[in-house]
């Protein structure tokens, strides 16, 4: 039986999360999907925000809020392709979609390294060569990008995303929807506090507060940011179904 996947976004990480599902067998650890649920299709693209797809996807797109029912009813899965700094949209859409009805996918790449007596969190997407070593909890709905290192007995928040190359030493405990950047380096025992960035290629030596931006070698903080998400289209989708 095909599990139809219904795919909320439509730019550059639909594109790869497309790849990753029309290879499935080939790309895919299956021990982290359940066994009805490993003859994927995309079935639906949806995206409020864009009036067509940038990218050639499977399925069929819609953007058209009064088309959201009918489209959910098709589909058994769903994967929300938000990346960067918006961890707080992909976790709490996804969480609307969970009380659509819809399962959500756990994808980990058949070349990431995830070792024993780890946990790792519903919807989390692991990209090749990510790394992911004992005694560490990774959060619902994260994105570990190409080659991100996360050590031991660390603690990753829901909703976050560790870029590509970035390390997180031993113990670390990172806060919700926090965002790690290309090729940053925490070091052991740091302590990153919700919805921060830290920019690519930083090094963060000291403890970090809520919302901060961190850059620079050592780590600067440089200002606060909010951490918005546009909670009026849950409003639009449910008043129009």
């Amino acid at each position: 039986m095909v599990n139809n996947i219904f795919l909320w976004g439509s730019k550059s990480y639909a594109l790869l999360i497309n790849e990753i599902i029309k290879n499935y067998k080939k790309n895919l650890n299956f021990n982290y999907l359940k066994k009805n649920n490993k003859n994927l299709k995309i079935k639906t693209v949806f995206d409020p925000y864009a009036q067509k797809s940038k990218y050639k996807l499977q399925g069929s797109f819609f953007c058209n809020v009064k088309n959201f029912k009918l489209n959910v009813k098709k589909c058994k899965s769903f994967i929300v392709c938000i990346g960067g700094n918006y961890g707080k949209a992909r976790y709490r859409i996804s969480l609307f979609l969970e009380k659509q009805g819809l399962d959500p996918l756990t994808l980990i790449n058949k070349h990431s390294i995830i070792m024993d007596r780890t946990l790792i969190g519903k919807g989390v997407v692991a990209m090749p060569n990510s790394f992911v070593n004992h005694y560490t909890e990774i959060g619902d709905y994260s994105i570990l990008n190409s080659s991100a290192n996360i050590e031991h007995e660390c603690k990753i928040g829901k909703g976050s995303h560790v870029m590509s190359g970035a390390s997180i030493g031993g113990r670390c405990v990172i806060g919700d929807f926090t965002t790690i950047g290309t090729n940053a380096t925490i070091l052991p025992d740091i302590r990153i506090e919700e919805g921060s960035f830290i920019g690519a290629g930083a090094v963060v030596t000291k403890n970090v507060k809520k919302n901060s931006v961190i850059v620079g070698v050592p780590g600067k903080h440089i200002k606060y940011i909010e951490n918005k998400i546009d909670e009026k289209i849950f409003y639009k989708i449910l008043n129009n179904n």
